[in-house]
């Protein structure tokens, strides 16, 4: 494994902690860091997360991570004893809710059998 990856893996780990156990923004609902990908200079931090509810508490879920963001980045600096922390920007991860889509047509497809 090499070095970026283990530490977008790291980086997966603190972050969702971090939301998990410190973030206290009201408008953050149940959010779930799905991936976390650096990018090749290391200055960006791309965290993919999963986000449930309607289209607008995910909306208001993201501005409230992006908010949080500054918070989230002295703390992982802190924790992980980094020397440049990249910016983080939060990306909505849509992947969870395709898969939910395709069992449901799997399913009414399958009743209709």
């Amino acid at each position: 494994m090499d070095r970026t990856r283990k530490a977008e893996i790291d980086l997966k780990r603190e972050i969702s902690f971090l939301i998990n156990t410190k973030v206290k923004d009201p408008r953050i609902g149940f959010a779930t860091v799905t991936d976390t990908k650096l990018s090749v200079d290391q200055k960006w931090l791309d965290v993919f997360v999963s986000i449930m509810g309607e289209e607008y508490e995910i909306k208001r879920s993201l501005e409230g991570l992006k908010n949080c963001s500054g918070f989230i980045k002295k703390n992982l600096q802190q924790r992980l004893k980094l020397r440049n922390m990249p910016v983080i920007r939060f990306i909505y991860d849509k992947s969870i809710d395709n898969g939910m889509r395709i069992s449901e047509i799997l399913d009414s497809l399958d009743k209709d059998k």
